[in-house]
């Protein structure tokens, strides 16, 4: 039964990691109390690359959760969040020279920021990965 000024699931979704956190540490007994075990008798098969596979089992790891347990939330967290309509599954050539043009013009914003990409991991299954640029002194002679 909910109670006069208790979060509802939109509320609880819309809190950050630790303010959710702390929400169910102070409710837990309550939450407990109304909580039924749900079943997981279904099984899903997923293919991941060796290097995606040491990913996801190095962020379940850092949650402190089991690789089944994270994936879940993981998958329902962004199952809740996802838009109604699906994308679109083809570009036409001018949606597509657009947005190679921003990716182009994103690229240049991130350079000129000291920020580049990093040209040790650009394998295919590997994540894009940004580094600052060092910045350099130049002396200059007066």
């Amino acid at each position: 039964m909910m109670r006069q000024n208790e979060p509802g699931a939109a509320d609880i979704a819309a809190m950050d990691e630790a303010e959710r956190a702390e929400w169910f540490y102070d409710n837990r007994e309550q939450v407990a109390e109304e909580s039924t075990p749900a079943v997981l008798d279904r099984v899903v098969s997923v293919r991941v690359s060796p290097g995606d596979l040491g990913m996801l089992s190095e962020a379940a790891s850092a949650a402190g959760m089991k690789l089944s347990a994270w994936l879940r939330k993981v998958g329902l967290e962004a199952a809740a969040t996802a838009p109604s309509a699906a994308p679109a599954a083809i570009l036409s050539g001018d949606d597509t020279q657009q947005l190679q043009d921003s990716v182009r013009h994103i690229v240049a914003l991130l350079q000129r920021s000291g920020i580049g990409l990093d040209p040790q991991r650009r394998q295919h299954d590997q994540p894009l990965i940004l580094k600052r640029a060092s910045k350099r002194r130049i002396k200059v002679d007066e």
